[in-house]
């Protein structure tokens, strides 16, 4: 189909869409429409792509990567320089940044790489102002740090957020418990769990549309477009915060005001200001926390623990993730661990592959010679 057919059939389905009432006798409809928009959606992308130029190279590094993300001249270099001492230019004039600056921030043992990105503007995931490589990069990151201006924040915020949403990214958001068996025939059958109020026919009906013959397993309660996330599969699903710069440049705006709107939509937010290091610490605490990094301890046998060099894993990892981290032979090698900390109920104590470490824990690993 021709990019003009494409677009002309795009705008037929959103009226029609517009058109419809949502109620249970239209869901299977409307479920199908979007599962078409979205599909016709993704084909005028995937030709525009073609035509598209070179994105951003970032070569990630430390334990964790967070991007910052904001409209030009929002204060993302000076924060950058703040939080890890890099040196990426500032200016009070839009598009100070043309190329992806990192830097290395290192917070209570962890480092985390920060990446400045050229500013976005409306339009961003369609290819304006680079958003296209913007975003590309972005998709890889471990967390976005959303930069907003306190003068602009919620209309900054909503912009932002739709252009990271219309480029296949989900802030916050868990990947649906759905799985696709593709089959050799028999057409599509689906299971869902008791919780799943969308019907079999409107899971059907949007499935359809991706595939012919397959099974499809749907275990969380879901919406049709989040149904939909998982036919297409190329969404990104990824942490997000937002900090709201400049506020030694209030004017009279009700910081909490600005705050409160943004909190209500489920995100965690910060005031700070990069120029002045107000609530940076505040800002650097929220990213760990985000992250859901943590930090354990190695000691070897009849020595005291190495507290200068953490070993940083993810909250809920055990004592087999480390054994991997440290050496390839250890899990298969493992007999036990003693492990020193809040996760265990006595120093010292005896573990094996499957105990869950926590923040601070000091591990000794014990393998067969």
């Amino acid at each position: 189909m021709e990019k003009r057919e494409i677009e002309k059939r795009i705008k037929e389905i959103e009226e029609e869409i517009l058109r419809t009432q949502k109620n249970k006798a239209t869901e299977h409809h409307l479920g199908k429409l979007k599962a078409k928009l979205a599909r016709l959606r993704e084909e005028l992308k995937e030709s525009k792509r073609r035509k598209g130029g070179k994105g951003f190279s970032v070569k990630k590094s430390g334990d964790a990567t967070v991007g910052i993300v904001g409209f030009p001249s929002v204060g993302k270099s000076t924060l950058l320089n703040t939080l890890t001492n890099a040196e990426s230019k500032v200016g009070s004039y839009d598009f100070t940044t043309t190329e992806v600056v990192p830097g290395m921030m290192e917070h209570r043992g962890i480092k985390i790489q920060v990446l400045d990105f050229p500013g976005i503007i409306s339009g961003a995931s369609a290819g304006k102002g680079r958003g296209k490589e913007i975003i590309s990069a972005v998709r890889v990151m471990d967390l976005i740090l959303i930069l907003l201006d306190v003068r602009n924040a919620n209309s900054q915020f909503e912009i932002i957020k739709k252009e990271l949403y219309d480029a296949g990214v989900r802030c916050n958001k868990r990947k649906p418990d759905v799985q696709v068996v593709k089959r050799g025939e028999g057409g599509i059958r689906v299971f869902k769990t008791p919780d799943v109020k969308l019907s079999e026919r409107t899971i059907r009906g949007i499935a359809s549309e991706y595939y012919v013959n397959a099974d499809i397993i749907v275990r969380s309660d879901i919406t049709e477009d989040e149904l939909i996330d998982v036919f297409l599969g190329n969404r990104v699903y990824l942490p997000a915060v937002v900090a709201i710069n400049k506020i030694d440049e209030t004017n009279g705006i009700d910081v909490d005001r600005v705050i409160e709107r943004i909190e209500r939509d489920g995100w965690d937010v910060v005031a700070i200001s990069a120029k002045y290091r107000i609530g940076i610490d505040r800002l650097k605490d929220l990213l760990l926390s985000k992250l859901e990094l943590i930090r354990v301890y190695t000691k070897p046998d009849n020595k005291e623990p190495d507290f200068s060099r953490p070993l940083v894993i993810k909250k809920g990892q055990r004592v087999e993730d480390v054994c991997r981290k440290l050496h390839r032979d250890f899990v298969e090698k493992f007999k036990y661990a003693q492990v020193w900390g809040k996760s265990v109920k006595y120093p010292g104590q005896k573990v094996g592959l499957d105990h869950v470490l926590e923040d601070g824990d000091v591990i000794s690993i014990f393998i067969r010679r």
